[in-house]
């Protein structure tokens, strides 16, 4: 109820059995912080494929609340067969460190897309992002501001343009850019609001635009996806 499975190399068959499939997971990518499993946030230092949720809730989508029960029980990721909470939790860190599951591992090694999710990899790295974050602080913040609004604009307007030219089913855009950076970026304290083709970047906890110190807009265009 608290999250899905991250899944490992070993749980690639449940792709090829047609037990999984790309719109039912996205993608951790290298830099995102998440929450470990001992409660404490980490910051990753490679991607990592996890199964979505349940619509706004945290809840496995495999979890059926009503039973109690997991739909897909018999042909279970590697992490639900070692969890067993009435137990050491040993053996369940040991398979929380096999190698992890990469989209690389469930696309084809001829398909495009890969040149594309490398070329997001280099414009909308995480690093990327949290440099222009930390320079908000420096002596150039307006800089920093239009930096973070071209990642996130290029990430923003890079899935349905995809989507459009290449028939790629939306529900799979988080398994192949991983999670928006409008969403994502709240990690670093601070939010994106959409004001008709204007992008407004705020503190997370503010929802006025009374501190012009701390926020910026920059009309959004897709002009920079042109070299796609």
């Amino acid at each position: 109820m608290k999250g899905g499975p991250t899944l490992h190399e070993e749980d690639r068959i449940l792709f090829a059995n047609g037990v999984l499939h790309k719109n039912e997971i996205y993608t951790l990518r290298k830099g995102e912080i998440v929450r470990n499993i001992d409660d404490t946030l980490i910051v990753l230092d490679k991607e990592m494929i996890k199964i979505k949720g349940q619509r706004k809730s945290w809840a496995c989508m495999f979890y059926d609340d009503t039973e109690r029960a997991c739909t897909i029980y018999e042909n279970r990721p590697a992490e639900c067969r070692a969890l067993k909470c009435w137990e050491d939790p040993k053996q369940f860190k040991k398979v929380m460190a096999r190698p992890h599951l990469q989209r690389k591992d469930l696309i084809k090694s001829d398909d495009g897309i890969l040149k594309i999710i490398e070329a997001h990899e280099q414009k909308c790295s995480y690093t990327a992002l949290r440099s222009a974050v930390k320079d908000l602080g420096g002596p150039h913040p307006e800089k920093a501001v239009e930096k973070i609004l071209d990642l996130i604009q290029y990430d923003y307007y890079l899935r349905p343009l995809l989507e459009e030219r290449f028939n790629i089913d939306p529900n799979e855009m988080d398994f192949f850019f991983g999670r928006p950076l409008t969403t994502t970026i709240i990690m670093f304290g601070l939010c994106i609001r959409k004001k008709g083709d204007t992008f407004v970047l705020a503190p997370a906890e503010s929802s006025t635009d009374a501190q012009h110190s701390s926020r910026q807009s920059l009309k959004s265009s897709g002009r920079r996806l042109s070299s796609l």
